[in-house]
């Protein structure tokens, strides 16, 4: 059974099926495999059990996480507060961009350039629910091309909060504003200047959490007034 759950792990993994896809049928893993149906099904909910997979009564199993500690520490971070959230999106963030400068790829420079390009149009025009997927994509981009799997790995349950946290905060401010920081972390992360792209990183996360705390105070609920279920 542990290699038929491997052969599972590493096929979700490696984007076979993303999260939120459905396994296929039941009868095509049995032939791909050549394992019997109980064997395939205690693999199954096997992954069920660390939460990579998702058995709804009529409908199929779905992939709810592409690891196994990413389920881990999606559970562990439901329910934490934001400022929480933030601050060790800021400690993962800034060291990511950091590695990048000496790490990304001409390919990767390219792609983040494209996000901002769509980012700053989507910005001009007022659209949030364009920019902010690509805010939360340009944040993640930045992690990846740090090339430290390690990092890639705890930040993933924390990428989520990405979008949400640029919804929030683009109302206090412009939208503009957030593109332009991310603009100049890139031309750090291009020049090959980590400290500075360690700096520019390090403090557009900290306005964020600043603006953050001036919210919570103006509600008269305290620090902890914008707890959040991992969805920021």
């Amino acid at each position: 059974m542990q290699q038929v759950i491997q052969n599972l792990q590493h096929a979700i993994g490696s984007g076979r099926w993303p999260v939120g896809s459905k396994l296929p049928l039941e009868a095509e893993l049995l032939e791909e495999y050549e394992v019997s149906r109980v064997t395939l099904r205690q693999a199954v909910q096997a992954l069920v059990h660390v939460g990579m997979l998702e058995t709804i009564q009529g409908s199929g199993t779905f992939v709810r996480a592409s690891h196994e500690l990413d389920a881990v520490l999606a559970r562990f971070l439901d329910g934490e507060e934001l400022r929480h959230l933030l601050e060790a999106r800021l400690a993962i963030e800034a060291q990511a961009a950091e590695l990048a400068a000496a790490h990304v790829t001409r390919a990767e420079i390219d792609e983040l350039a494209d996000v901002l390009a769509r980012s700053h149009a989507a910005a001009t025009s007022g659209d949030i629910d364009t920019l902010a997927p690509l805010s939360a994509r340009f944040h993640r981009g930045v992690v990846l091309a740090a090339h430290n799997p390690v990092l890639t790995q705890l930040y993933s349950p924390l990428a989520d909060d990405t979008e949400h946290t640029i919804r929030e905060a683009s109302s206090p401010r412009p939208m503009a504003s957030f593109v332009d920081e991310h603009a100049t972390i890139l031309e750090a992360i291009s020049r090959g200047d980590g400290e500075a792209a360690f700096s520019l990183a390090r403090s557009h996360l900290t306005g964020v959490l600043d603006e953050q705390a001036a919210r919570s105070r103006a509600s008269g609920n305290g620090p902890s007034a914008a707890a959040t279920t991992g969805q920021e």
